[in-house]
């Protein structure tokens, strides 16, 4: 295990305060004093459909707007993505993949973080139209997206309720999370109303970190 000590002085807040988040090597978390955990996880896809393949370390999801839910009664469309056994209710998790969105893919969300006392998650986030954005809004995370790698880390502070996000190491938005719950990550493919045809995604190089 890799120990390093996060920031200190409190969380960033705006855009204003990207200084504080320190620039580190591309294989290092965002910030110090992690300790790196095992990213076991659980896949979930369509009922009787293969959506999902693992070559050469890197996770290739798929989905169609035509596929059924994947917890039928449960939620609003299919999945292709991959549950972390991360859970934790308190303290600081992060997650850091790199992460590659297919041109014309529009509407899924590709990471989010699970768990809140008012919603059902903490974070997530959608590709829209070659942008990265929160939830389905028109906050943009980060564009243009499509057909390179990104390398992204969200960082969930439960103390101050807080969720912090990079991208290719760049400080980019923090948002509040939704209150106390258990908390894990998800990646992948979760298919939303209004999604394109067929959505693909591809993520490699999943680290989790906790501290």
């Amino acid at each position: 295990m890799r120990r390093r000590t996060f920031l200190a002085g409190g969380a960033a807040t705006s855009m204003g305060l990207m200084s504080q988040w320190p620039t580190q090597a591309a294989a290092d978390p965002i910030g110090t004093g992690w300790t790196e955990v095992a990213a076991n996880y659980s896949l979930h896809q369509p009922p009787d459909r293969t959506r999902h393949t693992l070559t050469g370390g890197e996770h290739h999801f798929w989905l169609y707007a035509t596929d059924p839910s994947t917890f039928p009664g449960q939620d609003s469309g299919p999945r292709s993505e991959l549950r972390f056994h991360n859970d934790y209710t308190s303290g600081q998790a992060q997650f850091e993949a790199d992460i590659r969105v297919r041109s014309g893919t529009v509407r899924p969300c590709v990471m989010q973080v699970f768990g809140g006392s008012s919603w059902a998650t903490a974070f997530m986030t959608l590709a829209m139209s070659n942008s990265l954005n929160y939830y389905d809004s028109n906050q943009v995370i980060h564009s243009p997206i499509y057909d390179t790698y990104l390398r992204l880390n969200v960082v969930h502070d439960t103390t101050a309720r807080k969720v912090h996000v990079f991208v290719n190491r760049q400080f980019r938005a923090t948002f509040a999370d939704h209150g106390p719950a258990t908390h894990y990550f998800k990646c992948g493919l979760y298919g939303r109303e209004g999604m394109s045809a067929r959505c693909d995604a591809y993520v490699k190089n999943i680290r989790l970190y906790r501290k």
